[in-house]
């Protein structure tokens, strides 16, 4: 399917309904182009179309997402037409597919401060607390430190009020389960990993998580020690 073609339907998808002239307009591609395109994703279900008005749900705009990536077309330029939430949950959608359960904006309070955490993964006694970050500028090392450094403290402020999520986890012993501070980006970054902290592309996640038991020793693992 046409690049820019694809982009708008996922950039409208997102809004939720859109007309085919709408996107025939927008794309210059004559309208019968448009809609012989959309009836074939509405063929594999990544759309609903009713009286020329396209709907996705959300579901589908994450498969429109995949569909995108598997039609070569660059992951930046389909996060940045999902939007910033969606970039979450692409990361979210490719952690499930990987066998973690996953849960999106931690919110919790150490002593005196409150954090956030965008990510937390959970499979074999490992959790990825992971901070999303969907800068298109280019990135400075110092600014990369800092993220990482900001990400290590939430996951050790994390272990210490971790207790009440170990249902939610199912998790029957704190001591065994190691904490993974970890940043996924929508572009590439100056360190693949900094004090052992990785810094991770989205379009090598997937690489990230097949290799990563084989790297474990090279990860900053964090443990609680006071269980």
């Amino acid at each position: 399917m046409n690049e820019k073609l694809l982009l708008t339907i996922i950039k409208y998808a997102t809004l939720n309904s859109v007309s085919t002239n709408t996107i025939s307009d927008e794309t210059r591609i004559p309208i019968n182009t448009v809609i012989r395109n959309i009836n074939n994703l509405v063929e594999e279900k990544l759309l609903t179309i009713s009286h020329e008005i396209i709907e996705a749900s959300f579901d589908q705009r994450i498969q429109l997402a995949i569909y995108g990536i598997k039609e070569g077309i660059d992951i930046e330029k389909i996060c940045t037409a999902l939007g910033w939430r969606e970039f979450e949950d692409l990361v979210i959608l490719i952690l499930e597919y990987n066998g973690f359960k996953t849960l999106k904006h931690y919110r919790f309070k150490s002593l005196v401060r409150r954090y956030e955490i965008d990510i937390l993964a959970y499979r074999d006694s490992l959790i990825l607390s992971i901070d999303c970050k969907r800068w298109k500028r280019s990135w400075q090392k110092a600014a990369t430190r800092r993220i990482i450094h900001a990400q290590v403290e939430r996951t050790k402020a994390l272990i210490q009020s971790f207790s009440s999520l170990t249902n939610f986890f199912k998790i029957t012993n704190l001591i065994n389960i190691g904490f993974i501070p970890l940043i996924v980006t929508l572009s590439e970054t100056p360190y693949k990993i900094y004090e052992k902290v990785p810094a991770v592309p989205i379009f090598h996640f997937q690489n990230f998580l097949d290799e990563m038991n084989i790297h474990i020793d090279r990860l900053m693992t964090l443990r609680d020690f006071n269980q």
